[in-house]
This record gives C-alpha cells, structure tokens and sequence, in this order.
C-alpha cells in the first residue's frame, strides 16, 4: 500500500514538472519583455514628464506611449538616477528563471535587487546633493536619488551624520548585492590573480616578439688576406701611370729687387708761428644782467609757517589714530616744495599699514598726493612728504651767499639749488 502511495507522488511529481518549467520561462520572458518595454520608454523620457501626475503633458513622441511616459516619470520620481538599473534589474531575473527552478530563490533574488536599487538611490542623493537638473531634467534638485533616496539618506544622516550614513548604505548595497549574485566575496578575491595573469598573458600574445639576430661566422684571416691582396692587385692594373710634371720652355721671370726706400727725417714744428683762432658769433642770445641774478626774489617766499606746520601734524597725527595707527611727529623738515614729517608709529605697527594708507592721508591733509618713506635709514620713523600749498622760490643770490657755497673748496663752485630740505646745493664744476 506504502508503495503504491509512494509510486502514485513520484508520478504526480512527475506530470506537474513539465508545467513548472513552463511557468518559469514564461515568466522569464515576461521579465525581459518588461525590461525592454522599461529601456525604451526610460530613452524617450521628456523632463515635462518628470511627476507622475503629469499625464495631460505628455507628448506623444515616447516610443513607449503614453503608458511608457508614466511608468518611466514614476521611476524616476521614486528612485531617481537609480531608475536606470530597473530594466538591468529585470532582464537579470529573467534570465535566471530559465536557469533556476526554485521559485523561492528567485523571490529572494527579486528582493535583493530591490533594496540594492533603494541603497543605491540613497548613495546618489549623497552625492548629489542640491545640483542643478541633469539629463534633460530627469532629477529634481536636491533629489539626485528620488523620493526613497532622499528619506533613507536623510533618516540615516540625521543619526549617523554624512559619513556614517555613507558607510551603512554602501555595507547595504554590498550585502544586497552578495544576496543577488551568484558569486561571493571571497570568491572575487580568488579569482582576482587568475584574471591578472590571463590578462597579462593576453598581452603578451598581442605584443610581437623581437627575431634573434643570427650570429655570422667572421671569416679566416688567411681568406681575407688573399681577397685583399686581390684587390690590390686589380686596382694597380686600373689605375693609369703616373704623369711626370711637362717640362716649360718659357723663360723664368726673376722678380727685381728695388732699392729699399731711406726714411724721412722728421719734421720739427715751427713754434715761432701764431696760433689762429675764429670765434663764433653769439648771434642774438643778450647775457643777463649780474644784478639781475644776484637780486632779492619778488613776490611771496612761499615758505611754510610754524602755524601750518603743527596743523598738519595734529591732522596727519589723527588721520592714522583714526585708520588704528597711533604715533607722533618727532620732527618737521621744511622744504622749498614740499615738507616732510618724520612720524614715529608705536611699537608693534606694520610699516606696510601706514604705506598702504597714502590715498587716505592725502585726503585728509587736502593734498594732491604724497610720498611715504618707510623707513628713513638710520631712524625709526616714516618719512611723510606733503606738497607745500605754495612753492618756494629759489633764488642764486640766497644760494651764493649761504654758509654752504662760502666755505666750498672748489675754485669753480657750482650753484645749484636746494634740496627738497631746503639746503643748498653746491657743485664743483
């Protein structure tokens, strides 16, 4: 009895195979048709189309229809830049329903590629954080993976902070993907050196090799001393006779010889003769008068007043307290063009503030501009040059009579003027 129960499974076994099989492929081709239906309608995706309640505007240039418009704006909403691994996804698991026929290995395969699309979406909302559209307008921004990308990624961030969120999402996708393929880790691994060495092995095939130079004998000396002496022999019958120079019958020209020239006494110059010299005209040119040159000058000296002086100081003192530089003016030096105030900043200040501050000075000392200075050699202060508001006029007779020119050594003494101090200035000539 045991046995015919036993008989009558195997048999029923038996008969419902064949329809199981079937089953499994039709649902394989199913899977593959709905990944190629996917492909096409994902390429002829419009931005327009992005939301999936946007059905009223889309055009009718999708390869897929209207349905295919739809489903593809759904992808993409939902999972954004993932979505192009969904057609990759279902023809893989169509292409494994014809090579396993354990439904529940299928079904975990199925739910394996599924979380790894969900991780993966998460990892491109990381990484793709608040660009602008991409492709067309296929990913909104700040939604690089889609509405499911986006609350993992931020579920995960919130707690773990960007780079834990990084880690726990590629540790998913890694643990999705072993679940998914057929092959382990550790079976890479293993399989890492064979593919460098067929690989290296490839190569060389591909690269020819190098034809090894055959060695040629070199030959007996007593050879190549017979073949040279053959040489020789049949070069001395080509060669013609030697030509002996002709003989001329022209007569020899011996070349004269002239008496060698005496040499001429030198010539002594006559010094009892006058030396004559032309003068030039001084065409219309009048010299200037001695008592002209050697008067007082008229109008204002233009020279700079102890009133000025401490008034620019006070202004330059507070123009640099008011840019955070604090000093004083040690000293004033007066000239016929301009004046220079010697400033002493206090310690601890950067010559290069008050040397980038020269437009600003200028301003407050109403000048047209100013030199800085820095530092004076020998001193610790900054020299600042301000333009007299009138330019002193130099005369010779002041330069004539100073100290300076009175006590110049030089027989030619040479005056030049002052010196922007206010000293004169004595040349020898």
């Amino acid at each position: 009895m045991a046995v015919t129960t036993s008989a009558k499974r195997g048999e029923a076994r038996g008969a419902a195979s064949p329809s199981s099989h079937i089953k499994r492929e039709v649902i394989g081709v199913v899977l593959i048709a709905l990944a190629l239906l996917t492909l096409l309608s994902m390429l002829s995706f419009v931005p327009g189309e992005l939301k999936p309640g946007a059905t009223a505007a889309i055009p009718s240039r999708n390869l897929i229809g209207s349905v295919g418009a739809f489903f593809a704006s759904a992808l993409f909403w939902s999972i954004g830049g993932a979505a192009y691994l969904f057609p990759i996804l279902l023809g893989f698991l169509g292409a494994r329903c014809f090579t396993q026929s354990d439904l529940s290995i299928r079904l975990r395969n199925a739910g394996a590629s599924l979380a790894a699309l969900l991780f993966l979406s998460g990892l491109f909302h990381l990484e793709v954080m608040a660009v602008p559209t991409v492709s067309s307008g296929l990913i909104y921004r700040g939604m690089a993976g889609g509405v499911f990308g986006q609350v993992l990624a931020e579920s995960l961030r919130a707690y773990f902070a960007s780079t834990g969120a990084h880690i726990l999402i590629v540790a998913g996708l890694l643990v999705s993907l072993l679940f998914t393929a057929p092959i382990s880790l550790a079976e890479i691994a293993r399989r890492i050196p064979g593919w460098g060495n067929w690989m290296f092995n490839r190569a060389r095939t591909l690269i020819p090799d190098r034809p090894e130079e055959e060695d040629v004998p070199a030959p007996p000396r007593k050879t190549r001393q017979k073949s040279s002496s053959a040489v020789r022999a049949v070069i001395e019958e080509t060669l013609p006779e030697v030509m002996t120079e002709p003989e001329l019958n022209w007569p020899v020209i011996q070349p004269s010889r002239q008496p060698t020239p005496e040499p001429a006494e030198p010539i002594e110059p006559d010094l009892d003769k006058q030396v004559v010299t032309t003068h030039t005209k001084a065409g219309d040119y009048i010299l200037p008068d001695p008592a002209v040159l050697l008067s007082d000058p008229s109008g204002p000296l233009g020279r700079v007043t102890e009133e000025e002086i401490k008034a620019q100081s006070d202004v330059l003192t507070r123009a640099l307290l008011s840019f955070g530089i604090a000093g004083k003016v040690t000293e004033v030096r007066p000239g016929p063009v301009v004046t220079m105030y010697e400033f002493e900043p206090a310690p601890g200040t950067k010559v290069a503030r008050i040397v980038n501050l020269a437009d600003d000075l200028a301003l407050a000392l109403k000048a047209i501009s100013l030199r800085i200075v820095a530092p004076i050699p020998g001193k610790s202060v900054v020299g600042i040059e301000v333009p007299n508001l009138y330019r002193e006029t130099v005369s010779m007779k002041e330069v004539m009579t100073s100290e300076a020119f009175s006590r110049a050594r030089s027989k030619l003494s040479l005056a030049l003027g002052k010196d922007i101090f206010g000293a004169p200035m004595i040349a020898d000539l």
